[in-house]
């Protein structure tokens, strides 16, 4: 009789970053790696797959079972199979004495991985523009279309600029020359930059994954150009203005007006605000809360049903205004801005075609559905309100964060700071 074992050896996946990194950004996507120990041997192998922290499902090593993710089953079959395959192998040397080397072992996961016999991964044969469309083919599942779409676009640009580039000839040279190119052709500094942030992510793959072995783009000079934006927020005089106003004759206008102010009382991005239901009602120690799980950061907040948010539930039987399409909101709010108003010039300064510019802009034209977050902010850190607390509900990351977003005028910053109590104004 004789008893069969299980190969030895151990297998596991786990992200080529840090956890401590990626879940400081849950959105982050990080390469899935195979790690491999038998005795001394220890590697780790590219599967070729990308996942963010949110939907990754630690105690399995799988992705989660979540319908934003198409071919989750796909890549949880692959991963499987991997694990078998490569436990298989173990098995086969041992059965025939055969030396168990890392050699021999990633040539079998080369194999298994759609490269050639000598190793040699089919990557290295691709361009700069053949690895740029296979980085997209890989996430399309993870990205959201709008995230693919930047991309598309930064790569339509590149090869206005430069068709035939590859990764050695993209150094600060062509840094600089294609953000002149783009100047030329009229971009935003906000634009441009992110047009450099995705190439950046481009190169940084290219180089994890072994391809890319130009670093230019590493250097301080290489980086992501930024400015800040003239913003503006809605204080509490104006919000009061725009909940008052009789919009019953308007449907569109009314609808979108109350999706819009209940995101000024909750602070939350419109793609949280945008669609509460009647599920999203929470009660606690005879207090009514929106329990909402912000989208972009996976975090579960509790934001109060305020006396205005009451209100405006009122109308709708005590459940939450239906969701309208984001665009729509955009377009209606600044119509409905300029019926209570709002049509004090505001300047708008930036920086376009490399050239500074300054415009005198109706404040109504300015307001758009990021509006809504930006004035709670700022409403209820000029309410005295402590940092933490309103970062409590915004989800932002740091201090420095927060107060590039707020629109606090200095002056009004500086008398805030003042009656904090730090300096010394009696007599």
């Amino acid at each position: 009789m004789a008893i069969v074992q299980r190969a030895k050896g151990k297998i596991r996946f786990a992200f080529k970053d840090a956890l401590k990194v990626l879940s400081k950004n849950p959105n982050k996507e990080s390469l899935i790696m195979l790690h491999f120990s038998y005795g001394k041997i220890r590697f780790k192998y590219t599967t070729g797959y990308y996942s963010r922290y949110n939907d990754w499902d630690y105690s399995n090593q799988r992705l989660k079972n979540k319908a934003t993710i198409l071919n989750r089953a796909f890549v949880n079959d692959f991963l499987n199979s991997l694990k078998t395959e490569l436990y298989k192998e173990v098995s086969y040397l041992e059965s025939i004495q055969s030396p168990i080397t890392k050699d021999a072992l990633r040539s079998k996961l080369d194999i298994l991985t759609n490269k050639d016999p000598q190793g040699e991964n089919k990557a290295q044969d691709l361009n700069f523009y053949e690895y740029f469309d296979n980085f997209l083919n890989l996430r399309k599942s993870t990205l959201k279309k709008i995230t693919i779409r930047s991309y598309n676009q930064t790569k339509r640009l590149l090869k206005e600029y430069n068709s035939r580039i590859d990764f050695d000839g993209i150094d600060l040279s062509f840094y600089y020359g294609f953000i002149e190119f783009l100047e030329e052709d009229d971009k935003s500094v906000n634009t441009i930059g992110k047009h450099i942030k995705n190439l950046k992510s481009i190169l940084r793959s290219a180089t994890q994954d072994g391809l890319n072995k130009n670093l230019a783009y590493t250097k301080r000079e290489f980086k992501v150009l930024k400015e800040r934006t003239t913003a503006i927020h809605l204080d509490e005089k104006e919000l009061k203005l725009m909940a008052d106003y009789d919009l019953s004759a308007f449907p569109n206008l009314d609808l979108a007006r109350d999706i819009f102010l209940i995101g000024c009382y909750t602070g939350q991005r419109v793609s949280d605000y945008n669609g509460l239901t009647k599920a999203n009602f929470y009660q606690k120690d005879g207090l009514q809360f929106f329990k909402i799980k912000q989208q972009k950061t996976n975090k579960e907040v509790f934001c109060p049903v305020t006396l205005e948010i009451k209100t405006i539930l009122a109308k709708y039987k005590n459940v939450p205004p239906k969701k309208m399409n984001e665009p729509d909101i955009n377009e209606y709010i600044k119509e409905v801005g300029r019926k209570v108003g709002l049509t004090q010039t505001e300047i708008k300064n930036y920086t376009r075609g490399g050239i500074e510019r300054a415009e005198e802009i109706p404040k109504y034209k300015m307001i758009s559905s990021h509006t809504a977050r930006r004035s709670f902010c700022t409403n209820m850190y000029e309410k005295g309100m402590p940092i933490y607390d309103i970062m409590h509900f915004s989800g932002h990351a740091s201090e420095k964060e927060f107060y590039n977003y707020i629109r606090t005028k200095k002056e009004q910053r500086a008398i805030k700071i003042a009656q904090s109590g730090f300096f010394n104004l009696s007599d």
